[in-house]
């Protein structure tokens, strides 16, 4: 384990190297093995593992002890995978971090299973939190974990929706996505007892950092190359209505919202992604998702520096984020 003495938020690396060590000594029972083996398969699986870090990294901003916010930030972890796997039967996804995805390796009623013995597993390690700061923390999970669903649903909603709006978007990624993000800060915070102004300045700061990491995950999906561990255009061939997707719809002329139309029912995927991407670049969508993601970071940025932490973890904070903004993959 490292020296406690280098866990600073201007160490981000390190953060994140004693996190992977230190929540090895948690986990789940061994039986039954069939139940346990499924939730192990995406929890051993290499993420980047940015929720459970944010929160020790709020909790290390502010003084907080991060042995302390040790046991929330892999509830966090274990809620954030549990909404994968849930999610990837919902999508019918074959892969997850480039390995066969939960339902695909044991079937649909194991992942099913083992998704909501995640979620009973992630209360179990959120609320090992001393008890004069459980009711906040729970509270601020109970809200998260709500609208992280109603976001999921919001998701399934424009499925059959061709008239999305860039505002219904927004929201339904910011409940599925950003506010899991922005709850680990507070989460962070909150066990180290600051303020309420900065509990809601990393909120803010969480939830705009969320927004830019959500609609880059839009961008790398169809721009970007193997090492997502996805498969390549896969938004594009299940119709997402997507931050690109929208912006293309509202750009196109009538004979471009046709085509869109039409490439929408191609049963050629590999066509339907290349010829997709072919038009969402005539129609500048790239650069203009590019603009709104540079927007929404440097608001998360704005808030960061109101806070009242010290001006070297905000070093460390604006490194973390700009890792997560600038990532390929």
């Amino acid at each position: 384990m490292l020296e406690k003495n280098i866990l600073t938020a201007t160490n981000f690396e390190e953060i994140a190297s004693w996190y992977e060590q230190a929540s090895s000594q948690l986990g789940f029972p061994e039986k039954p093995q069939e139940l346990y083996e499924a939730v192990n398969h995406i929890m051993q699986m290499k993420g980047k593992r940015i929720r459970p870090v944010l929160l020790l990294m709020g909790c290390d901003a502010f003084g907080g002890n991060i042995e302390t916010a040790l046991a929330p930030a892999y509830g966090v972890e274990v809620f954030h995978n549990f909404t994968l796997v849930h999610d990837d039967i919902m999508d019918q996804a074959d892969k997850r971090r480039g390995l066969p995805t939960v339902h695909q390796k044991y079937g649909i009623n194991k992942a099913i299973l083992a998704g909501d013995v995640m979620m009973m597993f992630a209360y179990r390690f959120i609320s090992e939190v001393p008890t004069e700061i459980l009711k906040p923390v729970l509270s601020t999970f109970n809200r998260t974990a709500t609208e992280v669903m109603e976001g999921q649903q919001m998701d399934m909603n424009f499925e059959t929706r061709q008239d999305v709006s860039v505002e219904e978007y927004m929201k339904m990624i910011e409940y599925k996505t950003s506010v899991l993000l922005a709850a680990s800060l507070q989460i962070g915070t909150i066990i180290a007892q600051a303020s309420k102004t900065d509990q809601e300045l990393m909120y803010e700061f969480g939830l705009k950092l969320g927004l830019a990491f959500q609609i880059k995950d839009d961008y790398l999906d169809a721009y970007g190359d193997e090492r997502v561990g996805k498969v390549k255009g896969g938004d594009i061939i299940q119709n997402k209505k997507t931050f690109l997707a929208i912006t293309a719809r509202n750009t196109a002329n009538e004979q471009q919202k046709t085509l869109l139309d039409q490439l929408q029912q191609e049963k050629d995927t590999n066509r339907k992604v290349s010829e997709t991407l072919a038009l969402f670049n005539v129609l500048n969508v790239p650069e203009k998702t590019h603009a709104f993601m540079e927007k929404l970071y440097q608001e998360a940025l704005d808030a960061l520096q109101k806070t009242s932490m010290k001006e070297e973890k905000k070093a460390g904070l604006q490194h973390m984020a700009h890792l997560i903004y600038h990532r390929e993959y």
